[in-house]
């Protein structure tokens, strides 16, 4: 790793560290509103990470990484904890997508076992009108059935539990190359295996408290334009404790014309950078290749669907 990637570390970690960015980059003067704050502090946070692990990536195939690039991974990596400490301390998972098409040669470098399939459908609009509102409806049919409905805001709103729905709300941070994903979500239980088949049947089967929080997001929804999306064939895998990580989950998702592999860590909030770390470097270490594109697994899968309708 030579001046280049000093220099454009050195950039790119001053320009976070001396100034506010606002969500589409640009600095924000001092006389900007409060109500912009939380805001800021997110955009902040996910360009933090993003940048620890653009950090990351060039510094794992050096012997020895220099000492200007080891100064600034540590003091991202420091401030990446404390911007995760500030998210409610969500339950933080680490996830990298591997190529699917060496899904058995994983399974078997990984050890995993406790293979389990199950189905998956995810409901929006043919223009996916509510992903893009950071919205998504998904169904799970396994040995118990599911529906969940998750919001990943785009202004970085937070969102907290109502009474109604209190016992079964989550907050996670999923922790990608892309940066660190706050999404919030309620789950709840179905007796019936009878899929909806239209937008409005699927509305009667949400709860008060899953209702409310799409109106606590701003979530537009017109029911009628919602429809099922796709069926994913899900297969899960449990690996055998690896150094530093402990268990980790593997993930294969199946649809027509696409697959989606994710292998995933669940971790504490300060232990989220340096497991990322060391999750590539098993995948190194196993010989397994890293997908190009390493979106969130749902985002690939609809949006796959979508153009894949489109023609």
């Amino acid at each position: 790793m030579g001046s280049n990637f000093n220099a454009t570390a050195t950039f790119s970690a001053t320009s976070i560290l001396t100034g506010p960015l606002s969500e589409s980059g640009g600095m924000i003067s001092s006389g900007a509103s409060d109500t912009h704050h939380e805001i800021r502090q997110s955009d902040r946070q996910a360009n933090l990470a993003r940048i620890m692990i653009v950090l990351v990536s060039h510094m794992l195939p050096e012997r020895k990484p220099s000492a200007l690039a080891l100064s600034y991974f540590s003091c991202v990596a420091l401030l990446i904890c404390s911007g995760l400490h500030a998210q409610e301390n969500c339950n933080v998972e680490v996830k990298l997508l591997l190529s699917p098409a060496e899904t058995q040669a994983a399974v078997g470098a990984l050890s995993a076992k406790k293979e389990t399939t199950g189905r998956v459908y995810f409901f929006d609009t043919g223009a996916l009108d509510l992903l893009s509102q950071g919205a998504i409806v998904r169904l799970r049919q396994s040995a118990k059935n599911d529906l969940t409905v998750k919001l990943r805001p785009r202004n970085g709103k937070k969102i907290s539990p109502t009474s109604e729905g209190r016992d079964r709300f989550k907050c996670e941070v999923d922790l990608t190359r892309e940066g660190a994903n706050s999404s919030y979500s309620i789950t709840r239980q179905l007796a019936t295996e009878e899929l909806p088949q239209s937008g409005t049947d699927l509305s009667r089967l949400l709860s008060p408290a899953q209702i409310k929080l799409f109106k606590d997001a701003q979530v537009s929804i017109d029911w009628t334009g919602v429809k099922r999306i796709v069926e994913i064939v899900a297969t899960d895998w449990q690996t055998q404790s690896q150094p530093h990580l402990g268990k980790l989950a593997l993930e294969l998702w199946e649809w027509p014309g696409g697959k989606v592999l994710e292998i995933s860590a669940k971790v504490s909030t300060d232990a989220g950078p340096s497991t990322y770390t060391e999750l590539q470097q098993l995948v190194m270490t196993k010989q397994l290749t890293m997908s190009p594109d390493q979106r969130a697994k749902t985002s690939i899968a609809l949006e796959a669907i979508r153009h894949a309708a489109g023609h």
